[in-house]
């Protein structure tokens, strides 16, 4: 295949640039699969990164789980979040979807892991007592000096430790790791299966026209996708399907059964896959349609209301940002997801001047 071919093919599953896609293929040593796998510590990290980026509650964009691109190597991983990611969502997505918190019985986030260094909009973070390490891009200053400040401000409040510098585990993370060293142990087993997904996730967005991408977690072992499309936009699963199990670039999945109404003219689909031979670890692949135009408009101005690219919103939605609809004589009328979005944000701000110590 010719290499131009070859780097055309790695960006569908990375979202490289091209000059860049054609570099890291130019460092692989000869043999190596387009999109190398990490292994052991660096996995594990990995396989953590997305199970946090599935677990916590994200904001409308048209990006998978706020990702713009990613740009795997052998050793390690850079993680490049839109532009158009809502700031004070990120700031909360990594103070508290990222870096852990609770403690012997509710430890969230990822246990262990620590900054190394911030500054010109990306975060370098490492696994505490391992060389494993990631790089975020695309973080504003501004949000990762809210986010640490959000966990600092917390950890005076309750007399805790705020993980991001700290030196060694903090007590949460001890009791966690003596109460439920099984949880490590099942993560540790699965995290081959969520490290490759991390380094394929813009195949979701490149092989499928969905308007939102929900994410979620099953016991230890099971990653989860639900995309949502509009019925003028819906994507085959199976087309999807060929994309996450393509010979060159794609993951060696097992199906294991469908539920699937595809056949009787109803668009309701749910895929679970194995993952490839003795790597444990399961894929749930959930597929849903909207019809009516008003829910399509309402994803359109939640859309619009998170700074989502125009041509993308007018390509899933089929309307220019900002469309509205009326509603249909059997709709629900139960459109709430922009008024949601507002009550988050003001959560947001609540919360923050909660923590700050008053004025005397």
């Amino acid at each position: 295949m010719a290499e131009s071919h070859l780097i055309d093919l790695r960006r569908r599953y990375t979202g490289e640039t091209w000059a860049g896609a054609k570099e890291r293929i130019g460092l692989l040593p000869e043999g190596s699969p387009l999109i190398p796998s990490a292994r052991g510590d660096q996995a594990f990290l990995e396989g953590q990164v997305l199970r946090a980026l599935l677990e916590y509650p994200t904001t409308y964009t048209t990006r998978p789980l706020r990702v713009l691109r990613v740009m795997p190597v052998e050793g390690r991983i850079v993680v490049r979040f839109a532009a158009d990611s809502d700031p004070d969502g990120l700031a909360e997505l990594i103070a508290w979807g990222l870096f852990s918190s609770g403690g012997k019985d509710d430890l969230r986030g990822i246990s262990g892991l620590r900054v190394i260094a911030a500054g010109h909009n990306r975060l370098d973070l490492g696994l505490y007592g391992t060389t494993a390490c990631l790089r975020l891009e695309g973080v504003p200053d501004r949000s990762w000096i809210r986010a640490e400040e959000v966990r600092l401000l917390a950890a005076d409040k309750y007399g805790e430790r705020s993980p991001c510098r700290h030196r060694s585990l903090t007590p949460g993370e001890k009791a966690f790791a003596r109460e439920h060293s099984w949880f490590l142990e099942g993560w540790r087993e699965t995290a081959a299966l969520g490290s490759a997904l991390l380094r394929r996730l813009l195949i979701f967005r490149s092989g499928a026209d969905w308007l939102d991408m929900a994410g979620f977690t099953k016991y230890t072992d099971t990653y989860g996708f639900r995309l949502t499309f509009a019925r003028s936009r819906w994507t085959d699963h199976d087309v999807l399907v060929r994309h996450l199990t393509h010979p060159l670039c794609g993951i060696a999945l097992t199906r294991d059964k469908r539920t699937c109404s595809c056949a009787f003219g109803e668009r309701n689909c749910r895929l679970w896959f194995d993952g490839p031979e003795q790597t444990p670890g399961r894929l749930d692949l959930q597929m849903l349609e909207v019809n009516g135009d008003c829910e399509i408009a309402e994803y359109n101005q939640v859309l619009t209301f998170g700074g989502s690219p125009s041509e993308e919103i007018t390509h899933v939605t089929g309307n220019p940002p900002g469309a509205t609809a009326e509603c249909a004589p059997k709709c629900h009328q139960r459109h709430g997801a922009v008024a949601y979005i507002h009550r988050v944000a003001r959560s947001r701000r609540k919360e923050r001047d909660r923590l700050r110590p008053k004025a005397l």
